[in-house]
């Protein structure tokens, strides 16, 4: 080493594991498993382990992964009897980590090994529990993504965004990191690519903190060719915004009735106080004949002159106020589901109490 040069960083925890689950990805999945385990040697002090999930895969990933495991003595390989999904593959690798912090990659390694590092750093800088690596960010970029896929990720993480308790740009990534103790407490169920969101809904239900680093996502040729928008199912397509839609609602359920109860609000309170207007024009041609029949003729004019105005006012103002307090009774059941998960959570974990109150760890 020369005296420029400057000795690799160590890592702010003593134990990691890495999580990889993969699924028909033979052309790319020894070389970087390679790459993963050569990044993670280069961090002096830190005890870390590779675990491989072969999720059902019908070509040769499973035999690659455990060629590897043989090769490296920090590795493990698990297989699926079939494909379960993403989601049930992590769960899987999740189950037998033993590290302090527990990191999960793309087998395709779209995102490059280097954040490894930064996200278990970031853990640490922002004394959170969970980082996120994030291409939409400020600072983050995205690289040779098809054109319709690029567009599909932003609208729905941009969606997610608006709608997650927590102020990130990324809702959708793989590439994370974790304390362990979140992947201890939260109990998880998704199989598929709804895992990711399912650990954030969750999260912030018992009080964990998120942290977002900027990534570069970059694809390879060869998955860009699987990806072409002529060789991909609609209905996969379709699926997807159901799932980024559905996902959305489960966060924030009374969000749309609030924007469509305030959206006939509005509009039958404009066309109620046009009417009133008209109906105050009315009362001054009649204002000779008394006051009670000048207010009689008044509304009996607008009606005959304005009759559909007058209803549809009236049916924008009653749905509009039972839309609302639909949306206040969500919003209350969902406090009440929230606080009680807290509640839940603190009585579990009372060796730690509660996420994110300052507490260290001590025995009772």
């Amino acid at each position: 080493m020369t005296q420029n040069q400057q000795p690799p960083a160590r890592s702010a925890f003593p134990t990691l594991s890495v999580v990889v689950a993969a699924f028909n990805e033979e052309p790319v999945i020894a070389g970087n498993l390679r790459q993963i385990a050569a990044a993670l040697a280069g961090r002096p002090g830190l005890e870390w382990e590779i675990v491989c999930v072969d999720d059902g895969s019908h070509d040769a990933t499973g035999r690659l992964m455990d060629e590897f495991a043989r090769e490296e003595p920090k590795a493990k390989a698990l297989h699926h009897r079939r494909n379960f999904g993403q989601g049930r593959a992590l769960r899987t690798g999740f189950a037998i980590c033993r590290g302090e912090v527990i990191v999960t990659l793309d087998a395709d390694l779209s995102y490059g090994p280097e954040y490894i590092a930064r996200l278990v750093d970031a853990l640490a800088e922002n004394n959170a529990e969970i980082a996120l690596a994030s291409p939409y960010m400020k600072g983050g970029t995205v690289r040779n993504v098809p054109g319709y896929r690029h567009l599909l990720s932003r609208i729905g993480n941009w969606y997610l965004a608006r709608l997650s308790h927590y102020p990130i740009s990324t809702s959708t990534c793989v590439v994370r990191a974790y304390r362990r103790e979140v992947i201890e407490n939260l109990v998880l169920t998704s199989d598929g690519m709804e895992l990711q969101l399912e650990v954030l809904m969750k999260a912030s239900l018992a009080g964990y903190t998120v942290c977002e680093v900027p990534a570069h996502l970059e694809w390879a040729p060869d998955k860009v060719a699987e990806a072409d928008f002529r060789r991909v199912s609609k209905m996969r397509i379709l699926r997807t915004v159901r799932l980024y839609l559905l996902m959305g609602w489960i966060q924030r359920p009374a969000g749309i009735f609030v924007g469509g109860g305030a959206i006939l609000l509005l509009v039958g309170l404009y066309m109620a106080a046009a009417l009133t207007y008209r109906f105050a024009v009315f009362l001054g041609t009649h204002g000779g004949e008394g006051p009670t029949w000048a207010i009689t003729r008044a509304f009996r004019d607008l009606f005959e002159q304005y009759s559909y105005s007058v209803i549809f006012c009236g049916a924008f103002l009653i749905l509009g106020f039972q839309i609302l307090s639909v949306a206040l009774l969500m919003m209350q059941n969902k406090f009440y589901f929230e606080e009680l998960c807290r509640m839940m959570h603190c009585i579990e974990n009372r060796t730690n109490p509660c996420p994110g109150q300052g507490f260290e760890k001590e025995s009772l």
